[in-house]
C-alpha cells in the first residue's frame, strides 16, 4: 500500500490544493486541487479542514519537508498516544455491547445490517470525528509563521 507524501497544503480562492506525491510513484511532487478537502473546507471551514488533514496524516499520509502549512500538524501526530487510549476504550465499550447476530452483519450493506450495528457504526464515525478534531486542536496556530532564522535551522 502506498503512502501519500504531503509537502504543502494551500487554500486558494477556487479550492484546497496539496503539494504531494505517492511514495510508490517516480513522478515529482505536484500541486493538485483536492476536491474532497475543498468540499469539507466550504462546508465546515478551517476546523473541518484541519480535522481531515490530521485524519489523512494518521491513516495514509505523512509529512514530507518542513513547510509551515504541514509542519504545523506535527504536534497533532505526537499527541496521538495521549488521546488514542481513551478513544479505543470508548469504541471497545460500545462494540462490546453488540451481539453475535449484530457482528455477523458488520460487512453487509446497510439494508441487511441490524439496527444495533448501524447505530454502532454511526457512533464510531462520530467518535472518530471527535478524536481527529481533538488531535487537530494540537496544531500550531495559523497566524504564527516561522522566523527566517528558524526556517534555516531545519
Amino acid at each position: 500500500m502506498s503512502t501519500e507524501l504531503i509537502r504543502g497544503v494551500y487554500i486558494r480562492p477556487d479550492g484546497v490544493y496539496l503539494n504531494s506525491k505517492s511514495n510508490s510513484d517516480d513522478r515529482p511532487f505536484r500541486d493538485w486541487k483536492c476536491d474532497s478537502l475543498t468540499d469539507i473546507y466550504r462546508k465546515e471551514g478551517r476546523a473541518g479542514l484541519d480535522r481531515e488533514i490530521v485524519r489523512m496524516l494518521c491513516e495514509y499520509a505523512e509529512i514530507k519537508g518542513s513547510r509551515y502549512s504541514v509542519e504545523r500538524f506535527r504536534p497533532c501526530l505526537l499527541a496521538r498516544g495521549h488521546f488514542s487510549v481513551e478513544h479505543a476504550k470508548t469504541l471497545d465499550a460500545e462494540y462490546g455491547k453488540l451481539t453475535p447476530e449484530d457482528l455477523a452483519t458488520k460487512y453487509l450493506t446497510d439494508e441487511h445490517k441490524t439496527d444495533a450495528m448501524k447505530a454502532y457504526q454511526q457512533f464510531s464515525k462520530a467518535e472518530h470525528d471527535k478524536y481527529y478534531t481533538r488531535l487537530a486542536g494540537c496544531a500550531a496556530p495559523l497566524n504564527k509563521k516561522p522566523l527566517a532564522r528558524d526556517a534555516g535551522a531545519r
